[in-house]
């Protein structure tokens, strides 16, 4: 998609610091944090929410969740994803949040 932010990152027509990247994703920190690590994990083609993606692309979602857990030494973490109308960029990513406790309200 032409005007997806998403789309521009993986394109590098708009720069993000890349915390991660594998043949189909990108992970690069949330602009607007909700928990100390807060990442995203980015494919790399346009899906625009979970109903398009495929259980490879989700296999390799949970792969890179489990990477980033040890490489940021995280003990525990939470993982979400927002589809349609609760998403506000419409373009599957899933956030990766460190640093909380089970208590935390996004």
């Amino acid at each position: 998609m032409e005007d997806c932010v998403f789309c521009k990152i993986v394109k590098k027509e708009i720069p993000a610091d890349i915390i991660k990247e594998t043949e189909g994703f990108l992970v690069i920190p949330d602009i607007r944090p909700s928990a100390p690590l807060h990442l995203l994990i980015i494919p790399k083609v346009h899906i625009e929410d979970i109903r398009g993606i495929s259980d490879e692309q989700w296999m390799e979602v949970k792969k890179i969740a489990l990477e980033l857990g040890e490489e940021k030494n995280q003990v525990g973490y939470r993982l979400a994803n927002n589809a349609g109308e609760a998403a506000a960029i419409k373009h599957f990513h899933v956030h990766f949040m460190g640093g909380i406790k089970s208590d935390h309200r996004l």
